[in-house]
């Protein structure tokens, strides 16, 4: 697979300057105040990350992935992973590109068995029989008051359940090369003969909705603004989707994405929303995902 190299941006190295605009770097140093210095946590580094076939190495990344999804749903991951990875002809895996000159051995293996992100398909119609294939439509079917039932049971539909998954600090313009990736390896698979002609996509997103009910926070919500998208690339696939259910898991403990909320701050609801979209929207998904992300 082809690489993908998205890079966050890296604080300038004030030793390259003039000897003339370091002193001037220093005096404004010493005229901000520790709350305005930057800390060691919030300084961005530079990294670059591979899309790379699933392999059965990838198996813990993949299903700790998926549990930042699913949480305490009743739902087999084990089986879930190992689907994703039989089907490796579909989808990537997204790893970090390591220079091997920078690092030790032990520290280099870690890295390249890191797995940061998984964007695949499984077809939820061919795989019917599959028990936690069986888990993941019923745990669909509770969270939108069995408004999918009439789609899983005309058997003319072929349904796919999109998976876009990765660890919350890697930047949303990843999801582009990544998604173009996966819907070229769909129509090579179609074309090949393999269960992936499908009718429908079904994606379910991880967001954040504001629980503030004042003036502020109504006007806000009239505007869309009381949002926080965990993938900020799902808010267009939302907007061009159907909306068929949406429900809050703050009782799952999602920790990962929820983070703690000081008295005085905003709080926040982790919140599920499952989305359909048709095939034939896939390309133009594309276009309003990158349009979204200039």
């Amino acid at each position: 697979m082809a690489n993908l190299n998205p890079k966050r941006p890296i604080e300038e190295d004030s030793s390259s300057d003039s000897s003339g605009e370091e002193e001037e770097d220093d005096s404004q140093d010493e005229e901000m105040g520790e709350e305005e210095q930057l800390g060691e946590n919030d300084r961005e580094i530079q990294v670059e990350f591979a899309g790379q076939s699933p392999i059965a190495e990838d198996f813990h990344g993949i299903k700790s992935l998926l549990h930042q999804l699913f949480l305490k749903a009743h739902i087999n991951l084990s089986g879930l992973t190992e689907l994703i990875i039989q089907q490796n002809y579909i989808g990537s895996i997204l790893q970090q590109c390591v220079d091997n000159e920078d690092i030790d051995g032990e520290e280099e293996a870690n890295s390249e068995d890191e797995v940061f992100g998984v964007t695949s398909v499984i077809n939820l119609s061919h795989h019917k029989d599959v028990e936690c294939v069986k888990e993941v439509k019923q745990y669909l079917l509770e969270k939108t008051q069995k408004k999918l039932a009439g789609l899983f049971n005309n058997s003319s539909n072929q349904i796919g359940l999109l998976f876009n998954e990765r660890f919350i600090n890697i930047p949303p313009q990843v999801s582009v090369p990544l998604m173009e990736n996966l819907c070229k390896e769909i129509v090579e698979a179609k074309e090949a003969g393999k269960p992936f002609d499908f009718t429908h996509f079904i994606l379910i997103s991880k967001l954040h909705e504001s629980t503030r009910k004042d003036s502020e926070s109504k006007k806000k919500k009239a505007k869309g603004l009381d949002i926080l998208w965990v993938n900020a690339e799902e808010e267009p696939i939302s907007e061009m989707g159907e909306v068929l259910g949406e429900y809050s898991v703050r009782s799952e403990s999602d920790s990962a994405v929820s983070g703690t909320w000081d008295e005085d701050d905003e709080q926040f609801d982790p919140k599920r929303r499952i989305v359909l979209i048709t095939a034939a929207q896939l390309p133009d998904m594309l276009t309003k995902i990158k349009e979204f992300l200039q």
